[in-house]
């Protein structure tokens, strides 16, 4: 059986899209979801051409929005000859069915939208098998029977076309193959725990940080290796681990992570619990941050929801604020009086790599302990 989404539909390249974005919350995070949301339509190759802001009193339990603003939606889709609408805010199958049906158009929702990211750069046979359990775990309430719902199976499942089985078939395909990709990741969390024995003579620690903070980056230049790196929300699905030399003859093993963003579904981080278990048996967490970004904020909450989720909020920890090329030397000291015991690093110029060496030498074989 394949996985769910083998390729995207040609639909989704190079194509136009709109967003729609609800109004519930202040100006400036409104302002972060909508440059969140863009940046990963563009991953996709999506070019975002129209934003919908809209104030809604109470939620349609059919649409989410009003009918009315729907069809001034329409008007504009069809003026526009839009292929795609994203919506920002999780849709229940029966809203995203109805939209679908009265705008004419494939509708996505933010959830519906990551998965697909997942589903491009999932590389590793373990990443594809966690994609693949997040996608039908996404799906399996979405069968209707209806044409449109139905077609989101693409061929995935082995069939030649919507309305050929019965839908309790596929609901029954699609459980069996819940069931075997369970088993498989309990196969992945039993040979990661052999591999995490035979490296129990180095120190280990986990990067954990929002998506495209520069984990990967930050791995590459401390370790000298040549992990994927691209300027693309959730570049970094498959696990990796290095050995970065620590001066002094030490040696700590780094392992990269799946990128975090805010408001995930508790479902996605489940699938990939099993990447995000090499951070629960760490030593160290290193929580790395983009001083770039505006969204500081969101980038620590989307840390700790997942320092919370595995229970590991008595593990030691560190916070590096990578990309200070990127700002200015003002803002840096600002940086640095808000957050004193962070330590300020660029995985581009390796400004700050040598200082955070000596840190993870001082935590790992020192007798310092440093925690939050």
């Amino acid at each position: 059986m394949k996985r769910l989404i083998e390729n995207l539909p040609d639909t989704f390249f190079r194509k136009k899209g709109i967003l729609v974005i609800i109004k519930d919350k202040p100006f400036y995070e409104i302002e972060e979801e909508n440059e969140e949301l863009t940046s990963l339509a563009k991953t996709l190759g999506i070019q975002i051409i129209e934003r919908f802001y809209i104030n809604i009193h109470q939620i349609n339990p059919a649409t989410y929005i009003g009918k009315g603003k729907l069809f001034e939606i329409k008007e504009y889709i069809q003026k526009n000859r839009i292929s795609l609408l994203i919506f920002e805010k999780d849709l229940s199958p029966v809203q995203q069915r109805n939209i679908e049906e009265i705008l004419n158009i494939k509708v996505i929702d933010r959830t519906e939208l990551i998965l697909y990211i997942f589903g491009e750069h999932a590389k590793s046979k373990e990443g594809k098998i966690q994609v693949e359990l997040a996608q039908l775990n996404y799906l399996l309430p979405r069968l209707t029977g209806h044409g449109i719902s139905l077609s989101r199976l693409g061929g995935g499942l082995g069939t030649r076309g919507p309305g050929e089985m019965k839908l309790e078939v596929y609901r029954r395909r699609i459980k069996d193959r819940i069931h075997i990709l369970n088993e498989k990741i309990k196969d992945i969390e039993r040979h990661r725990e052999v591999l995490r024995k035979s490296r129990s003579n180095f120190p280990t620690c986990s990067l954990l940080g929002y998506t495209n903070v520069g984990k990967s980056s930050l791995l590459n230049a401390l370790s000298s290796s040549n992990l994927y790196v691209a300027d693309k929300l959730f570049a970094t699905l498959d696990p990796a681990t290095r050995g970065v030399y620590l001066g002094d003859n030490k040696i700590c093993l780094i392992s990269d992570t799946v990128g975090l963003m805010k408001n995930i579904p508790h479902h996605l981080i489940e699938a990939f619990k099993s990447t995000l278990e090499e951070v629960k048996y760490s030593d160290l967490i290193l929580c790395v941050y983009d001083v770039s970004k505006v969204n500081l904020e969101k980038q620590k909450s989307a840390i700790f929801d997942v320092i919370r989720i595995l229970e590991i909020e008595e593990k030691p920890r560190i916070d590096v604020f990578n990309k200070i090329d990127l700002i200015s030397k003002e803002e840096l000291e600002i940086m640095k009086r808000n957050y004193p015991e962070g330590m300020y690093v660029s995985a581009i110029t390796e400004e700050g790599l040598d200082g955070l060496r000596e840190k993870l030498r001082e935590i790992l074989y020192g007798s310092k302990v440093i925690t939050e």
